[in-house]
Parts: C-alpha cells; structure tokens; sequence
C-alpha cells in the first residue's frame, strides 16, 4: 500500500488579485469551490491538504522560513500577466527542492504559446489549422493566402478559451485584432477555422508509461455541433461533453497523436489535447494543455468520467508519478 501524503495545493484565484467574479478576465483561474472539492476529495482518501495559494504567498513563506513540510504539492496555479506565469512557481519549487506534480517550467512556457505547439506539432506529422502571428494591424495585409477565412483569432498566450473570436471575412477582421491587441496586450494567432466537431483527450504519466484515458465531444446542450468553444461557452454553462463518437481509426489517431506530443514537449503526470474533425474525417490539433483544470465538470474529469476513473484515484496517480520521477532525480 502506498503512503498517505502530505500535500499542499498551489492554485490562482480571482479573489486574491481583487479580480471581479463577473466576467471573463482569467477566466482559466480556478474557483474556492473547485480547490475545495480536489482538498476534500483527497482527505477522503486518507491525504492530508494543506491550501497553499499564489505564487505571491508561496514565495513569501519561502522569503520568511515558514513553508510548511509537505510530501508533494499539487499545482494547479496559472500566474498572471506574463507569458512565463505558468511556470513561476514550478521554478521556485525546482530551486527550494520541493516536489511538485505537472511539468516543468520550459515545457508550461513552451505550451502556452500557441504558435510554437503548432509548429512542433507539424514537425511531427501532427495536423493543425494553417495559422499565421498578428503582431500589429499591418499584419493582417501579410496573411498568407492557404490561411483562407473564415479564422478564428485568439491571444497566443491564453488559456481557457480566453479572447477567442470568429471572424467571417475581412471586412471585420482590423476591429477584431484591434480590441484583442489593446485588452490582451500579446501577440495574436490567426487560423483558418475548422468547420465540424469539437473533441478533448486526456492524457496520464509520462515518458514511456503515457496513456490516454479518454476523449470526449464538446457539444451544445440539445446535442448540436458547437461553432467556436468560447469562453462565454465554457462558463455559461452552455455545453456539455459526451463520449466520443467517431470511427476507431480516427480515434485512435487522434489519441495516438496527442500520446505523442505529450512525450515529445517532455509533459509530466497529465495533459489536455483539443481537436477539431471536420465534417470529411479530418482532424486538427488546436492545442495542448499541460495545465488542464481537473474538477468534475472539465473535459478532464468528463474523460475520466466517462472511462470509469474516480478522480480522486486520478489525483493520487497524478501525485504519486510525480513522486516516483522526483526520487529517480
């Protein structure tokens, strides 16, 4: 039997940058309600939980002596405003020699930006939407021709949907990037959009051991195909994820590739891979998530669902991987 742990929990939340509840703004913060059911979710099975907070708090412990003795800590904490945020703390935890579940600094930096996950992903076979960088407004005369419209425009470097926009043709394209490039303040990503289905696979481990314990279908809530998964949509409670449907074949490809670049950015104990399938059978990676949000209601947790895995058995198998690759360091 393996050991009852210690375990602290890193995790952002609005309340703690007097970010309102309202809205959308760092909508990929995790909620109270959602730290506090992982918490209790593993004291139920016996773990010990202490709640750990930001990256502010966690650094100031350290400033002052007083971080507590913990086996492991679970982060689940996005940093805010920079490109380098999510792997703030994965760093001070690598340097003060903590344990910590998840990747790593360079491969969190290296996900979060949209553009270079979709070029390593072509490099290994893996289709994406053709897709070009918007910097400033000149660049939208320098859009390639095989990057055709409609598109779909987003930050390069947010998550959950953040800032996600449809854009039909060009005669609305210059307002889009203009009100994206003066909120997010970052480069934008413009790709050809993929009319059909939206899917989510999970994945578990790494290195050799990686498995996939799902995918599921994002659809709205009376069955239809969703146009964009928006950020409005994942919060609004407007969709819902249902077991995929789809051939074995394209199953397995989309699985066996999301597998594949999940090992190849070097990702650690879990990962999140979202596609699109169009209505002729073929798919696209849109991106992959080495920081999903793992509560009930997540294409995570549906996967897990849905595969007959209680997450609370998934968490301890998060934890103790995590464990195991920090002993063999």
């Amino acid at each position: 039997m393996r050991k009852k742990l210690k375990i602290g929990i890193a995790y952002d939340v609005k309340e703690d940058y007097n970010i309102s509840s309202e809205g959308y703004k760092h909508c990929d913060f995790s909620t109270l309600a959602e730290i506090s059911v992982i918490k209790r979710t593993l004291e139920q099975r016996g773990h010990t939980v202490i709640l750990l907070g930001n990256y502010e708090k966690i650094f100031n412990m350290f400033i002052e002596k007083c971080f507590p003795e913990v086996d492991i800590v679970l982060n689940t904490a996005e940093g805010i405003i920079s490109r380098n945020r999510e792997g703030w703390l994965p760093s001070l935890f690598e340097i003060n020699h903590i344990p910590f579940s998840g990747s790593d600094a360079y491969t969190l930096g290296l996900t979060l930006n949209k553009a270079h996950t979709k070029i390593m992903a072509n490099y290994l076979g893996i289709p994406t939407p053709s897709f070009y960088i918007i910097n400033h407004q000149n660049d939208i005369a320098r859009i390639p021709d095989d990057v055709s419209p409609p598109w779909i425009i987003k930050p390069n470097y947010e998550g959950s949907s953040s800032g996600v926009r449809f854009v039909n043709d060009s005669s609305s394209l210059s307002d889009v990037v203009n009100e994206l490039l003066t909120i997010y303040h970052q480069p934008l990503l413009c790709e050809s959009y993929i009319p059909g289905r939206e899917f989510t696979t999970s994945i578990l481990y790494d290195k050799e051991s990686t498995k996939c314990i799902g995918t599921v279908e994002v659809v709205r809530k009376n069955g239809s195909n969703i146009h964009i998964y928006s950020a409005e949509d994942k919060y609004d409670d407007t969709c819902t994820k249902v077991p995929a449907n789809i051939p074995d074949n394209l199953l397995q490809s989309i699985e066996a590739d999301a597998i594949r670049l999940h090992q190849f950015l070097e990702c650690c104990d879990y990962s999140r891979a979202d596609y699109r399938i169009d209505t002729q059978g073929n798919y696209y990676l849109l991106e992959l998530t080495p920081l999903p949000n793992v509560d009930p209601d997540s294409g995570f947790g549906k996967c897990c669902e849905y595969s007959n895995y209680k997450l609370g058995y998934i968490y301890e198998e998060i934890l103790y991987n995590a464990l195991k690759r920090f002993m063999k360091d």
